[in-house]
């Protein structure tokens, strides 16, 4: 689970990075690579996870609700003023905008996405599916 969501954030910067540099098709393209993360709520595998760690789930009324873990995803669709390489997520400690979003950078020391990391993430997905002509 967690390499797939590490593998996910390397292919975000990476779409960015080609983004920026000028390698989609097109100077005046639309492209934004966006992340986004529910973080903790009251789905279904919230409740697998703790009851597999503690033996019994754990109650959904202490942990933010599924439709509010939709609202980072909801930003990402809607919101013009995102910019792309941003990952968009529950705030921590309180702070982030209106709806307790924030920011956080796609890259060290707070995400171990290196530009090798990337680089070798596309290379692996375009091994799997073929070449993006993005």
């Amino acid at each position: 689970y967690h390499q797939s969501k590490l593998a996910n954030l390397a292919f975000v910067a990476a779409l960015d990075r080609k983004v920026r540099e000028g390698s989609v098709a097109g100077d005046d393209n639309n492209v934004l690579s966006l992340a986004c993360t529910p973080g903790v709520c009251g789905s279904d595998m919230f409740l697998h996870a703790t009851r597999v760690m503690s033996g019994r789930p754990a109650p959904r009324d202490r942990v933010p609700s599924v439709e509010d873990g939709a609202l980072a995803q909801l930003k990402c669709i809607f919101d013009p003023d995102v910019e792309s390489g941003q990952l968009w997520g529950p705030s921590m400690g309180g702070s982030g905008d209106e709806f307790g979003l924030q920011n956080t950078v796609i890259g060290p020391p707070q995400i171990m996405v290196t530009r090798k990391v990337c680089d070798a993430v596309w290379k692996a997905c375009e091994d799997a599916v073929g070449t993006f002509n993005i």
